[in-house]
């Protein structure tokens, strides 16, 4: 039985039965006994009398008959007297007792004891079957048992009173346990009504609603067991919404991270995935991936629970680490995995090296030519008339070092902010043309022309005059350079939202994997004519962080074999800023 109430019923009506068969039987029993007993009497009543006014000491059983015809015993009780040899003498015509004989109680008689016997089925003077309740009592004569008197009471009334307290007695045990059905019913629905709403409600609360409230029906244990749930709800609503809010938290924190987190359970199954990892990994389907081919990936496989590596995808270079995490038992419960992108720090790292390198190298050269032409001039060269020569060589690789030394000190600057930008409205149009002024003899020298479009309006920018210049004298110095003899130079200004400074050639153009690194440090696209020249590969470098440094922009355009453009955006200030 898997109801409450059910067993409650159950219960009270087997108890109730219980009681109530005990009782009774016990009642039955009580009446059955007294009732016996009140016989028992009855007949040792009548046997008495008939000893004491029939049998009278040594009458002959001719005096028997004769005092029976006068003295009649009630109705319902037979009376006998029985010789030793178990024969009747009391009737006549006589009637053979012997059948009688086997009555328990004749049988104690004649052994000397008084004999009773409660149920003994015999027949009656018509020759019907009834039970009887018997009683013998010995008749001694000089110490000798002469006689029995036996008598016997017809059960059928006492049968009947009983049967009738029997029935009386299972009729109200039906009727009790009716009631007590009834009363048990409605005992089991006052206990178990709070028990099932406290269930249905709890059940409820376990599908999730946490909101409602039980009510509480009454103020004992049920009634106390029912404000605790209702308590142990409120806290535990309250415990998942921070629980959730501090997911949400995390799941905004992790979705926004630049890095890219994995994180596997135990069964090596995939928890969750950030978008930035979905990114970094280049697999939108991470779902479907084993953890094996995500760590193999990343370089990764064949670690044991943690390890880091760094590896190329693509163009990029990415960082993993992968850390157990561990329950409260200390156990491992699965596998975190943060990957970032270090394609930045690698690239810088590289181009520090390289830096180092180009710098070692630039400064190499002319220090190894010095040190040669020095040593050849003390060998005695002095005096000699290709000394003076010498002596030029070394100063115009001095010259060439301390270009590259003053050009390494200014990126240093400009890297540390150790410089401050004296800005003053400036009239952008002027500067260029002094910048076209600044390289107009060496174009000539080339046969080179250096057209300039004017701006169609004024075009004042807010700047430092000086930085400004280096930039335009750069940018155009390198145009002259790397043009062939007798090219076109077209310098273009154009005042819109913004003030654009075109500066295009037709020499020998960049490629589109050289145009990417034109403004890295000591990048040169034609390294050796770069050195010819005289360039360091450090000015558009240069240029570049003291246009950013203004807050404006620097482009190039190329195509190999074509020609460069050059833009330089700058910001138009207007009168009354």
């Amino acid at each position: 039985m898997k109801s409450i109430r059910l067993k409650l019923i159950m219960i009270y009506i087997v108890l109730v039965f219980m009681v109530m068969i005990v009782s009774g039987v016990f009642m039955v029993l009580q009446i059955t006994a007294n009732e016996i007993s009140k016989a028992q009497n009855q007949l040792k009543e009548y046997a008495d009398t008939i000893n004491g006014e029939i049998v009278k000491g040594n009458s002959t059983p001719a005096d028997f008959q004769e005092r029976f015809d006068v003295w009649k015993l009630p109705q319902g009780i037979q009376g006998y007297i029985i010789d030793a040899r178990g024969e009747n003498q009391t009737l006549a015509p006589r009637e053979n007792l012997s059948m009688h004989f086997y009555d328990s109680s004749i049988i104690s008689a004649l052994g000397g004891q008084i004999g009773f016997n409660q149920k003994k089925k015999d027949i009656d003077n018509n020759n019907t079957v009834k039970e009887w309740i018997t009683y013998a009592m010995p008749v001694t004569v000089e110490k000798e048992i002469r006689y029995v008197i036996y008598t016997r009471l017809d059960a059928t009334d006492i049968n009947d009173s009983i049967s009738e307290v029997t029935g009386t007695v299972i009729a109200m045990m039906v009727l009790a346990l009716l009631l007590t059905g009834v009363l048990g019913f409605v005992l089991a629905n006052t206990l178990t009504r709070p028990i099932v709403a406290l269930t249905k409600q709890a059940k409820s609360m376990a599908m999730g609603d946490l909101n409602q409230e039980i009510t509480v029906y009454s103020h004992d244990e049920i009634g106390q067991l029912t404000e605790t749930i209702n308590n142990m709800a409120k806290e535990l609503s309250h415990t998942i919404s921070n629980m959730e809010s501090e997911k949400n938290k995390l799941r905004v924190v992790l979705d926004n991270m630049t890095d890219g987190v994995l994180a596997y359970d135990i069964h090596r199954k995939l928890m969750h995935a950030n978008a930035a990892a979905i990114d970094l990994l280049g697999m939108s389907d991470l779902d479907s991936a084993s953890e094996s081919e995500v760590l193999g990936r990343l370089g990764l496989e064949g670690r044991d629970e943690s390890g880091e590596a760094t590896i190329a995808i693509g163009d990029k270079f990415i960082s993993s680490n992968a850390s157990p995490y561990f329950n409260t038992a200390e156990q491992v419960e699965g596998i975190v995995i943060v990957i970032q992108d270090v394609t930045k720090h690698t690239k810088l790292d590289n181009m520090r090296k390289e830096f180092v390198a180009n710098v070692s190298h630039e400064l190499r050269t002319p220090l190894a030519t010095v040190k040669s032409y020095t040593e050849t001039l003390l060998d005695g060269a002095m005096n000699e008339p290709i000394g003076e020569s010498f002596l030029r060589v070394i100063d115009s690789e001095a010259e060439r070092m301390s270009v590259l030394v003053k050009d390494l000190l200014e990126l240093s600057r400009l890297d540390n902010s150790q410089f401050s930008l004296e800005k003053e409205i400036t009239d952008l149009d002027s500067l260029i043309k002094r910048s076209i002024k600044h390289n107009s003899i060496l174009a000539e020298k080339k046969n080179q022309t250096i057209s300039y479009q004017p701006p169609e309006s004024e075009a004042f920018i807010l700047a430092d005059t000086g930085r400004i210049n280096q930039v335009l004298t750069n940018i155009i110095s390198n145009a002259v350079k790397y043009s062939q003899e007798g090219a076109k130079i077209d310098v273009v200004a154009k005042v819109g939202d913004f003030i654009d400074v075109s500066i295009s050639d037709n020499g020998i153009g960049i490629s589109k994997d050289d145009l990417k690194r034109v403004f890295e440090r000591f990048y040169r696209a034609d390294k050796a004519r770069s050195r010819e020249m005289g360039g360091t590969g450090l000015g558009l470098a240069i240029a570049k962080e003291i246009m950013e440094a203004h807050g404006y922009k620097i482009s190039a355009y190329s195509e190999l074999g074509k020609g460069t453009r050059m833009v330089l955006r700058f910001d138009r200030f207007e009168a009354g800023e």
